[in-house]
């Protein structure tokens, strides 16, 4: 609609049209227009507006038109957006560039202070615009306090209340603020309430917030002080993100990137090449058994059988320990035992299944080696099956916990990485076996 509007609607109807419709709305419509709408756009639009319009795009692309600007416009649409959101665009921008703005932002500007946190840190998504009281208020003067701050913060549902070296005391719903009536002072109206720290792992932070549902949580520093917030909304965006990453890390791609098909191509490629460096130690695992497949070439047809079924179970078990990282951190050596329980019962029925398999097909093959002994070589296949698929889950619980002990983000350790391990080790469990059973015949 934006775009027809640009080519057919007066001035005053376009303006009238960005300042009712909703930023996200537009947002997504101002993607679509090419270098000459926008700077239609541009003129026609309230800073106020564009700020919003920015904050609601990606923040790699809004940190691209950020850099369409001038230092004074880019300050003044800063200014306007929440600092959390601010903060997540300026960290987009080009190394210079961000300098240059936080320079003419101040080091005290509340974005600034956003940006000295560690990605990871929940201090790097949380918002400094909350409502403080204090105790000795009394509840008319907080009400007032309120009222005249409202427009300036995220939320007011959620008042917090400080001490006069603002360490965090609890909080007071607005609805039992409303209800109190004067005389009564603020510290009568005080509930405990839980607060995270702005060091802490945003993971934690956002599991504290699921734990307690609650809609607003307290971020002080080591002192206490209060410091800021994350708002529901914020958890949602981030456990968002943290979903995808975590998505795009088990599948073993790189960052997803939207554009060209040849700029995809070109970075996924080295990642693509690492994973095939990663494939060699397998090819140099059966070279090493070269006289068993010689003389028993049906071993050959059932190693994609043992190498597919540790894969499978393998990536499985992954994903069940990262989400119990996640989630339920205390029921980990729980289910890392039922893990490797199931993988061998599991084990025990497909290697029985493939046992008869193996057995069927070894006596109608005649013309491969060595099938005259076709109940040798099932119980190599069956067995390796049945050790494989119980070895595989406990590869896919130590490698994610060791990582997670290394203090690194145990979704690193992708399924084509675990699974390059499940071979390597299901290639030595069957070729040994065969080697051990077989060698000699």
């Amino acid at each position: 609609m934006l775009k027809d509007m640009l080519h057919s609607a007066s001035n005053r109807m376009i303006k009238a049209y960005l300042e009712d419709a909703h930023a996200h709305d537009l947002a997504d419509e101002f993607i679509g227009l090419d270098p000459s709408e926008r700077e239609k756009v541009y003129r026609l639009i309230s800073n106020q507006k564009l700020a919003e319009l920015v904050s609601y795009l990606e923040a790699e692309e809004a940190a691209d038109i950020l850099a369409e600007f001038d230092l004074e416009k880019q300050k003044t649409l800063v200014e306007m957006m929440e600092p959390d959101d601010a903060a997540d665009i300026i960290q987009e921008l080009e190394d210079d560039e961000q300098e240059s703005l936080i320079a003419i932002l101040g080091e005290t500007a509340d974005v600034v202070q956003l940006i000295s946190y560690d990605e990871d840190e929940t201090g790097s998504a949380m918002t400094n615009l909350v409502v403080v009281l204090h105790p000795e208020m009394d509840v008319k003067q907080a009400t007032k306090k309120v009222i005249k701050e409202a427009p300036d913060v995220e939320t007011i549902n959620t008042l917090f209340v400080t001490d006069a070296a603002h360490r965090f005391l609890g909080v007071v719903q607005l609805k039992d603020l409303l209800k109190a009536k004067t005389p009564c002072q603020i510290e009568t109206l005080i509930q405990q309430h839980p607060f995270v720290y702005d060091t802490d792992l945003i993971t934690q932070s956002l599991e504290a917030i699921r734990n307690y549902n609650i809609y607003e949580m307290p971020v002080c520093n080591e002192d206490n002080q209060l410091v800021g917030m994350i708002t529901m909304d914020d958890a949602l965006d981030i456990y968002q993100e943290e979903a995808q990453e975590d998505f795009e890390r088990l599948a073993g791609l790189p960052e997803t990137i939207e554009g060209p098909a040849v700029k995809t191509a070109l970075h996924r490629l080295p990642w693509l090449i690492t994973l095939l460096a990663l494939s060699i130690p397998i090819a140099l695992v059966t070279s090493l058994f070269e006289e068993v497949l010689a003389a028993v070439v049906i071993l050959i047809v059932f190693q994609p059988l043992i190498l597919d079924s540790a894969g499978n179970v393998a990536t499985q078990t992954l994903a069940v320990t990262l989400k119990m990282m996640a989630t339920n951190e205390k029921g980990l050596i729980k289910n890392s035992y039922r893990e490797i329980i199931t993988g061998m019962i599991n084990g025990l029925v497909i290697g029985a299944i493939a046992f008869g398999m193996t057995y069927v097909f070894a006596t109608l093959n005649t013309s491969l080696a060595m099938t005259t002994d076709a109940i040798t070589i099932s119980f190599v296949v069956g067995f390796s099956l049945w050790m494989t698929v119980l070895v595989s889950p406990v590869v896919a619980i130590l490698i994610p916990i060791t990582i997670r002990l290394l203090r690194f983000d145990p979704a690193v350790a992708s399924g084509p990485f675990i699974t390059t391990l499940v071979d390597i080790a299901a290639l030595f469990i069957y070729f040994g076996l065969a080697t051990l059973m077989l060698g000699g015949l």
